[in-house]
Order: structure tokens, then sequence, then C-alpha cells
């Protein structure tokens, strides 16, 4: 099937063919009717080529299609190469947040075992402390240098006042 570029090129050759053979039939019978319409054939049939091949290249695109498709190649192939960073960033993310929370976990688990020897620690310090005073307090006790709390003291020990010695008259200032 033509186009219709293609028509008004087939057209243009026709009347290029008719005007030429016109002319020279008018040249030739030495008619100037002939001559005349032949060359206006001639002279229209090559401003119909000159005007299809001005419009030919007024409308081709065919350049510009090309830069549009590599252009487009281009920026697919950018946002498959920006896709592929994002999957492998969000990967990276995963992994380090995995990372954080086993490393977490160790440390918590470390943190525990750590105080839980400080506290097993602290308790035998403390006990062997407790020993030591009830010991000392025995000794004490027992060779007389303290007193044992009184029986009425329930369990609690009693700290007694220092014995208040008569407070001195104030002396007046300025007056003998």
């Amino acid at each position: 099937m033509l186009t219709t570029r293609h028509r008004i090129t087939v057209s243009a050759i026709a009347a290029l063919a008719a005007g030429g053979g016109l002319l020279a039939h008018g040249v030739i019978d030495d008619s100037a009717a002939r001559t005349t319409g032949g060359g206006f054939l001639l002279s229209c049939a090559l401003l119909l080529l000159v005007l299809q091949a001005v419009r030919t290249w007024v409308t081709d695109t065919s350049a510009e299609q090309a830069r549009l498709a590599e252009a487009t190649r281009a920026a697919d192939a950018e946002r498959e190469r920006y896709t592929a960073g994002c999957y492998t960033l969000d990967g990276e993310r995963q992994r380090i947040r995995r990372d954080a929370t086993r490393a977490a976990a160790r440390a918590q688990a470390a943190l525990t075992a750590e105080m839980e020897r400080l506290r097993a620690e602290a308790d035998a310090e403390r006990f062997d402390l407790q020993i030591e005073t009830f010991q000392t307090a025995y000794r004490l006790i027992k060779n007389g240098l303290g007193e044992a709390p009184p029986a009425d003291a329930g369990g609690h020990q009693i700290i007694p006042f220092p014995t208040q010695h008569p407070a001195e008259p104030e002396r007046s200032r300025g007056r003998p």
C-alpha cells in the first residue's frame, strides 16, 4: 500500500514525464501553447518534488528517535543500577541490624554473667565479713572487752549518750 508521500512522488514523476514530453512536442511542432503548458507542468512537478523533499527533511525525526531510544536505554540502565543498589543497600542494612542484634544479645549475656559473678563475689565477701565480725565480737565479749547487749533491747543495740559535764557559767564581757 502506498503512503501519501509515495503517491505524491509517483504523481510528480508522472507529471515530469508528461511535462517533458509536452515541452518537447511543443518545441518540435513550434506550438507556443504546448511549450508553455509543458514548461508549467514540468515546473509544477519539479516544485512538487522539491516541496516533498523539504517536507521529508523537516519532518524526518529518525535521528531524534534514535537519540531518544538511546537516552531511554541509558535511563533504563541507570534505573536498573539504582534498583540493584537499593536492593544491595537494603540487604546490607538487614545484615548490619542482624549483627547489631546479635552483638547486643552477646553483650547482654556477658553483662548478666558479670553481674552474677560480681553479686556472688560480693555475697561471699559479705558472708566472710559477717563471720569475721561475729568472731571478733565473740572474742571481745569472751575476753571481757565488750559488753553484751542488754536483754531488754530486743536484739537491738542501744548506744549510750556520753556523760555530760556541768556547764561552766558564762562570763560577762567587759565587766569583772
